[in-house]
């Protein structure tokens, strides 16, 4: 882990203590132990079965299927995903997550405030029928691409979703490097794809793909992109609003 003067931090994919919980392994790299104040990032990987159900009764999460296939239940109602499926959990609902095959299921989650109090519990939650589907879960690729200058995003979950506390975003970096800035909210990212320089400051340090990148509010940084190969990052970030905000340093 690299932390700086200004309170962000990059997170290597291979650090932090992996707790195990029935079918589900998960870390915490974003977390008020780490620095962070309002938002907690978790990656998650889950084998072959269903997971405990569980529900975090304060915190609304919002998750994002990074590698494999799956389902997820939220309150009984079953959803299919894939990756590149975004989908929301609010305050209070009971979620189970499942994996029918062999191949890792891999999830990045982040919740408002952290869960402090999520726990699980007895799955009593009947199962909806496809009537009964709340809006809940976001394809990446059925996404508007919003060009940023020479970057672009894709707005995943936020607002329109009854999502109030988070936006979830995805990001996309071509060979580049931006100005240094700072935004008026709080972000964890994670990297899917692609190699860079994280800058804040007159320190930096390399990111790779599974690194995890905390940015407290008004916190100067830039991301460089000296690859060919584009940079993808998911992005969520409290209080919600939109990514193409920024202030230059």
């Amino acid at each position: 882990m690299q932390a700086f003067a200004n309170g962000c931090r990059v997170t290597d994919p291979d650090e932090g203590e992996v707790v195990e919980e029935g079918t589900r392994r998960y870390r915490r790299p974003v977390s008020r132990c780490a620095g962070a104040v309002h938002i907690a990032q978790t990656i998650s990987v889950y084998a072959r079965g269903q997971s405990p159900a569980r529900v975090n009764p304060h915190g609304d999460e919002v998750q994002y299927v990074a590698a494999g296939n799956g389902w997820v239940r939220i309150n009984g109602a079953r959803y299919e995903l894939s990756a590149g499926t975004a989908f929301y959990v609010p305050a209070g609902e009971v979620c189970i997550i499942g994996n029918d095959s062999d191949e890792e299921l891999r999830i990045v989650s982040v919740a408002c405030p952290e869960d402090d109090e999520s726990h699980t519990v007895d799955d009593l939650v009947p199962a909806a029928g496809t009537g009964d589907l709340a809006r809940r879960t976001m394809d990446e690729r059925s996404a508007r691409a919003i060009p940023a200058g020479e970057r672009e995003f894709k707005l995943l979950i936020d607002r329109s979703f009854g999502c109030e506390r988070v936006t979830q975003f995805i990001g996309v970096i071509p060979q580049s490097r931006a100005a240094q800035h700072r935004h008026t909210y709080e972000e964890a990212i994670y990297i899917l794809e692609g190699e860079g320089v994280f800058r804040a400051g007159d320190e930096s340090c390399e990111f790779r793909p599974g690194a995890s990148i905390y940015l407290p509010i008004g916190a100067g940084h830039c991301l460089e992109n000296p690859h060919r190969k584009p940079v993808r990052l998911l992005g969520v970030f409290y209080p919600s609003g939109s990514p193409a905000v920024s202030y230059r340093e």
